[in-house]
């Protein structure tokens, strides 16, 4: 979950750093007023919007720690394992007052960071006025967006479902079947804000380049640089990959504290082909099975699920993470499935049921980045600690590390044995499968994504500030960006 993965990673009881949510706050203080203060009364939607802010990434839904679900009124009142966690009327013996408030401990979000304080007034009006179940009514926006480039929305038509059993090789993507989606030529996009880019994709078989951009997936050939598909997401993407054969675009995300799931798209048409999960929160990592049939999805539940791509059906969950999971990916002979979490712990499990294969303990922070061999005996991970390990899958143990100097960010791997690190030292370094340094080069600030192009010979890189460039691998020149189309709002 990548700095937006990054910023996930920073509050441990965070779920909604998403624009969404904080204009759901906005709203809700404006309608408001004085309701922190006790001159009207504050509504449930006005304090669940809080919640899912700061609180949601834990304490919601059936694994909720300490048992305590923050995402309704019947589920507050009920109170967690260690009891009633609020009294109406009296916000000073409530915990889910005085523990946000840091008046007791343990103090909460777990960070350290104290709620801001028209947040905690908000929860200490609304227990003052006896926990109000009513909702506010929120005024329609005036304001409308437009994008000024658009493909129209494709619609899954009743043989869909056929759809992964009936694709043939020659329906890969070829630049001369389609043509290039273009911004107006004159007009170079200016971003509404600043927002890191949480995951970058390439496809194996061709020069398509993946990027998300807002509640869409932007198709690009990195050769030119132009716009080749625009794909409707609806929510944040926080997860994209190629199938290996390059005929699928997959894209894991959703709304921060309500929803996530996975979506899949036949590239030759941009038709969607499946959607799979119903999350009580975004999706952080997803991949898809070397044969298209499975489809693997993790994030703040602290669950890996494993979905037919086909029925749709889960066929598989694997429950021992014990953090949010960050990162997932099939071996190549697809037999098994590795992710890890924000805790540093990595599991193996079987791809087709998710039963544990194998847990590698080694990484003090969490991990960012999964690679396999090609004889998939072999897993290389990265993390924040700042180490690279190799682990042997027969034995369950790690043959060997080395330290990048810096917390790994983001890393990729080339058929040769060249890994590419993104540091947070804003760097991307080469280096041999011991960790010999070959090149690096400085970028502007820390790489949140990066991945190598379908021959190795260009790298794309996302930094934290939501620049998403292209480098030329063996001298680290910049020799291009892409450019998302111009959106326009009235």
């Amino acid at each position: 979950m990548r700095v937006m993965r990054r910023f996930l990673l920073t509050f441990s009881c965070l779920a909604g750093v998403l624009l969404t949510t904080d204009r759901c706050i906005a709203r809700a203080q404006e309608a408001n007023g004085t309701a922190a203060t006790g001159d009207s009364e504050v509504t449930w939607d006005q304090v669940r919007a809080v919640f899912q802010k700061r609180c949601f990434a834990c304490h919601r839904g059936e694994q909720a720690r300490g048992a305590l679900d923050l995402s309704s009124v019947a589920a507050i009142r009920a109170g967690g394992s260690t009891g009633a966690a609020v009294i109406s009327g009296k916000p000073e013996e409530s915990l889910i007052y005085v523990l946000p408030a840091h008046l007791e401990t343990p103090r909460m979000p777990p960070s350290g960071n104290k709620l801001p304080q028209r947040e905690l007034d908000l929860i200490h009006a609304w227990i003052s006025g006896g926990l109000s179940e009513k909702t506010a009514a929120v005024p329609a926006k005036t304001a409308t967006a437009t994008t000024a480039v658009r493909a129209p929305a494709k619609r899954p038509t009743a043989a869909t479902n056929a759809k992964l059993s009936t694709l043939t090789p020659d329906m890969v993507l070829q630049q001369s079947i389609r043509e290039p989606v273009t911004a107006p030529a004159a007009t170079r996009p200016v971003r509404q804000q600043i927002r890191p880019v949480a995951a970058l994709a390439t496809s194996p078989t061709s020069s398509l380049v993946a990027v998300p951009d807002s509640q869409r997936v932007l198709v690009y050939d990195w050769t030119d640089l132009s716009v080749r598909q625009i794909l409707e997401f609806p929510g944040d993407v926080f997860a994209l990959r190629f199938s290996r054969d390059g005929r699928i675009l997959i894209a894991g995300g959703g709304v921060g504290g309500q929803s996530g799931h996975v979506m899949g798209w036949e590239l030759t048409t941009g038709e969607k082909l499946f959607s799979v999960g119903s999350e009580p929160d975004v999706v952080l990592a997803a991949d898809i099975s070397p044969d298209g049939r499975l489809i693997a999805l993790g994030g703040p539940s602290r669950l890996v699920r494993v979905f037919d791509s086909v029925s749709g059906q889960l066929v598989g969950e694997q429950r021992k993470h014990t953090d949010w999971i960050l990162e997932l990916q099939f071996s190549r002979d697809g037999l098994l499935l590795a992710s890890g979490d924000r805790f540093g712990t990595v599991l193996v499990s079987e791809a087709s049921s998710a039963a544990e294969f194998a847990v590698l303990r080694g990484h003090s922070g969490p991990i960012s980045g999964l690679h396999w061999s090609a004889e998939s005996d072999r897993l290389i991970t990265g993390g924040h600690d700042g180490t690279v390990r190799t682990w042997d899958l027969h034995r369950g143990t790690a043959v060997s590390r080395f330290s990048a100097g810096a917390p790994v960010l983001t890393l990729d791997h080339d058929p040769a044995g060249t890994l590419l690190l993104g540091l947070k030292s804003a760097q991307v370094v080469l280096t041999g499968p011991d960790g010999s340094r070959l090149r690096n080069w400085a970028l502007p600030d820390e790489a949140s994504q990066l991945v190598l192009t379908q021959d190795g010979s260009h790298v794309v890189v996302a930094d934290a500030t939501g620049n998403v460039q292209l480098f030329r691998t063996a001298d680290g020149q910049v020799v291009g960006e892409f450019i998302p189309p111009v959106t326009e709002v009235r």
